[in-house]
């Protein structure tokens, strides 16, 4: 809703993955409107072709196979943040070439040095995100989920006008619904097993498996558990 996507508009959904946001683009945009799907895998653009009816073309964000000035529009959610600091500048500049001028360009990601889940050492992620930007070979991600808080002044630096930003604080408290409480164990899960690979220290390593027991079923089933993230959207217009 703070894209700013007005009815009528043609929208390319930029790294749809499973399409969860198409349907959400195509109510703001109506009937009148279009919303065009890319991403880098065949699977995925299949899927939200046939679950949604949107087109959808295999791609990378970084090379849009689409000829320039051919949307109002482009989300990007959930995306950038797999994008080295090398990589991310041109990306944007794909966003800003396929819009037409004073479409506009939104970008939505994660702020990991936000992320707090309770019970549980308020620094453990904290320890998990030095450990990884320090490690040799780090993947993009590393350094991209830290960057959710700095997207305005990315876009502003690619060139885009009227630049804004609203940071979305996400909390979660117990009971879970059954979505919720599968969504989180696997996530926490997934990041205790990168903490215990990347060598932690042993006391947070202890936690973390701790975390990870039953699949991470245990530790999001307790009555006192509470999760919080941080989702920033920007939006810039292109000159």
């Amino acid at each position: 809703a703070s894209a700013g996507f007005q009815r009528g508009w043609s929208v390319l959904d930029a790294g749809c993955g499973n399409g969860a946001y198409v349907p959400l683009i195509q109510q703001h945009v109506g009937p009148t409107g279009r919303v065009m799907a890319l991403d880098f895998d065949i699977v995925n653009t299949e899927l939200v072709s046939r679950v949604t009816r949107a087109p959808a073309a295999v791609g990378s964000i970084c090379d849009l196979p689409f000829a320039s000035r051919q949307f109002d529009g482009v989300w990007c959610a959930n995306v950038a943040q797999f994008l080295s600091d090398a990589a991310f500048p041109t990306c944007l500049q794909e966003f800003r070439r396929v819009v037409v001028p004073g479409g506009g360009v939104v970008v939505k990601d994660v702020d990991m040095t936000a992320t707090r889940f309770y019970p549980g050492d308020p620094f453990l992620l904290s320890h998990l995100s030095e450990v990884s930007l320090r490690m040799k070979g780090a993947p993009p991600e590393t350094r991209g989920s830290l960057r959710g808080r700095e997207l305005r002044r990315w876009l502003e630096a690619a060139g885009f006008e009227d630049v804004e930003q609203r940071t979305h604080v996400i909390e979660r408290w117990a009971p879970l619904s059954h979505m919720e409480s599968e969504c989180m164990a696997q996530w926490l899960s997934y990041l205790a097993e990168i903490a215990i690979e990347r060598g932690v220290c042993p006391e947070d390593e202890v936690a973390w498996r701790d975390i990870a027991a039953a699949g991470g079923r245990t530790f999001v089933s307790r009555p006192d558990f509470y999760v919080c993230e941080v989702q920033v959207v920007a939006k810039g217009t292109a000159p």
